[in-house]
């Protein structure tokens, strides 16, 4: 699948009306026309501003707080190039008749679907991946110490260790989404269509995505090791979570947390002493906060709300992809036009496909914690 151009980076902007500047915890518009917060944390150059480790999370709260209430959304630095080629894309699939123009359209939708998923989906960041050749077996390898040594100071005979290898064949599924737009919305589009209609990609792949992944990490969770309850997530709380997988010689790569737990965060001042925030917002809106005691920091808290997965007070902690488990991929994302012209019906679209498979192939790499 190719894009018929290459989009530039994705940026978040102001979207709010008025100044909100009387509002320390909401970004404003400058009169130079840059994003800032009325306390001047963060510059336009990209950079989150403060005093303190604590004031930094605090401006990342702050910034969870302005997405939420639509005062900050997502946009493209897109070149008079660029915008000149999608505005072309767009006119020929209002006119096509064929069905390639709109195929074209729908491709670079795919496109920036699938880079987005890889940007912000949990399970292409805690999960190995394995793109599959046609007709290939979808399995993935099991690494076992099974070989053993022995000590011997005379008349030795040594037991054969009996090597084999072991496989997990993970059971493949697709994800589909189907978009339909009327004629007479067609009709009306402008050059955002491209960016509606990639938002309702999103919905329906990655997310789905997510929701194949958590359903996953829930059943596997509690085979080795132990569920948290806790009224507070507390650095106790962190390193005990930490320790469950770390105890298995696993190294704890990721923590992912629904974002209200961010005020756990903030105000135990422990915290500050561990946490090494990150300081451009462009990465923070990935969903990549910092990291505390050696483990990386993600939320969905930054994903339009439709897109999040987490429920209220849920945290995993989870091992290096390698220890944890695997995507296999038979079939990258692809669409294909939908014309309901024949059935009396004034719709056009795309149905958007991909074929994976994805198993858990060590629990003990997993833990999950939950606030009640």
């Amino acid at each position: 699948m190719t894009s018929p151009y290459k989009p530039n980076k994705r940026v978040w902007v102001h979207a709010g009306t008025g100044n909100e500047a009387g509002d320390s915890n909401m970004p404003y518009l400058t009169r130079s026309g840059n994003l800032a917060f009325a306390d001047s944390k963060l510059s336009s150059n990209g950079e989150m501003n403060g005093v303190s480790t604590k004031d930094l999370i605090g401006v990342i709260a702050a910034l969870q707080k302005a997405v939420a209430g639509g005062h900050y959304v997502e946009a493209k630095t897109d070149t008079k190039e660029v915008l000149a080629r999608k505005n072309e894309l767009v006119t020929a699939a209002i006119q096509d008749r064929d069905g390639s123009a709109w195929k074209a359209l729908g491709e670079v939708i795919g496109d920036e679907v699938h880079e987005t998923m890889g940007r912000q989906a949990f399970a292409s960041k805690t999960l190995l991946h394995k793109p599959l050749g046609k007709g290939e077996i979808g399995r993935i390898r099991i690494r076992k110490k099974d070989v053993i040594a022995y000590f011997a100071t005379r008349d030795p005979e040594v037991v054969a260790s009996q090597v084999r290898q072991f496989y997990v064949y993970p059971p493949e599924y697709y994800l589909l989404g189907r978009i339909l737009i009327e004629d007479a919305e067609i009709e009306q589009a402008s050059g955002d269509l491209l960016d509606d209609k990639y938002i309702d990609g999103l919905e329906q792949i990655m997310r789905q995505q997510d929701l194949v992944w958590k359903r996953l990490v829930d059943a596997a969770q509690t085979v080795y090791n132990d569920s948290f309850l806790f009224n507070t997530f507390t650095p106790t709380v962190f390193a005990n979570m930490q320790n469950q997988v770390m105890r298995w010689g696993i190294p704890v790569h990721m923590a992912i947390i629904a974002f209200d737990l961010w005020p756990d965060i903030i105000a135990d001042t422990e915290f500050s002493t561990w946490f090494d925030p990150v300081s451009k917002h462009e990465i923070v809106m990935n969903g990549y906060l910092g990291t505390i005691m050696g483990t990386q920091i993600h939320t969905d808290g930054f994903r339009y709300e439709t897109l999040q997965v987490l429920e209220p007070g849920e945290v995993y902690f989870t091992g290096a992809p390698a220890s944890l488990g695997a995507i296999t991929r038979r079939k990258d994302l692809s669409s294909a036009p939908i014309n309901l012209h024949l059935l009396g019906q004034p719709k056009r679209g795309w149905f958007m496909e991909q074929i994976e498979g994805m198993t858990i192939t060590n629990p003990r790499a997993i833990v999950k914690g939950r606030k009640i």
